[in-house]
């Protein structure tokens, strides 16, 4: 069950804290219940507008995680709520969450808090940024030749390899090895003959 899923990856972080309980879980919706305990509260039995922020926020990232593409992440861009009633303290209040949004950079979600006739709390809608998933270094390099025609990818490959050059004599004259140096400057040699050979075709 994806709600059991998620419901396991609130534990000792701030939604677990919360006590927000997953109902149904989906790409298409997110639904779950909070408790109006009297430490959420910002009066005696009447629920902090935080605290329904909160949980409007934490169902709306859950949301855009689930939409997400492997090894990518989210964070709240922008949240607004709109309030309407208050929730009263004893009672379980109930978040349900759809998409409005959902882009390659960008998702957005609306979240209705109602009571437990129904009542709508509040209105929330919140733009979640989609942060892709970091590249390693080689997947970087590799994208630098993406879209380039074999001749354009020789020539920038040529550039690198004049650069590495610069770097291998920039450390041998920093070395004080006599054989290190001697080492660094052959390769730099070796980075100069292939930008040559790559810019000769």
């Amino acid at each position: 069950d994806l709600s059991e899923q998620l419901q396991q990856t609130t534990q000792g972080l701030f939604p677990g804290l919360l006590r927000i309980e997953f109902v149904a879980a989906s790409k298409e919706l997110i639904r779950a219940q909070m408790r109006v305990r009297d430490d959420v509260c910002t009066t005696p039995g009447v629920l902090h507008g935080g605290a329904i922020m909160a949980f409007a926020d934490t169902l709306g990232a859950y949301g855009t995680f689930l939409n997400l593409e492997d090894g990518a992440h989210t964070t709240t861009l922008e949240s607004k709520t709109n309030f309407f009633a208050a929730g009263r303290g004893g009672t379980t209040i109930t978040g349900t969450a759809v998409p409005l949004h959902r882009g390659r950079r960008t998702m957005v979600w609306q979240t209705r808090v109602t009571d437990p006739e129904d009542k709508l709390l509040a209105l929330v809608t919140q733009t979640q940024i989609v942060l892709p998933r970091s590249q390693s270094p080689e997947e970087q390099l590799a994208g630098m030749f993406q879209g380039l025609s074999i001749e354009e990818q020789q020539a920038l490959l040529a550039r690198l390899e004049r650069t590495g050059a610069g770097l291998y004599r920039a450390w041998a004259a920093a070395e004080t090895s006599s054989a290190r140096r001697s080492v660094l400057l052959r390769a730099a040699e070796r980075e100069e003959e292939n930008a040559k050979a790559l810019e000769e075709g």
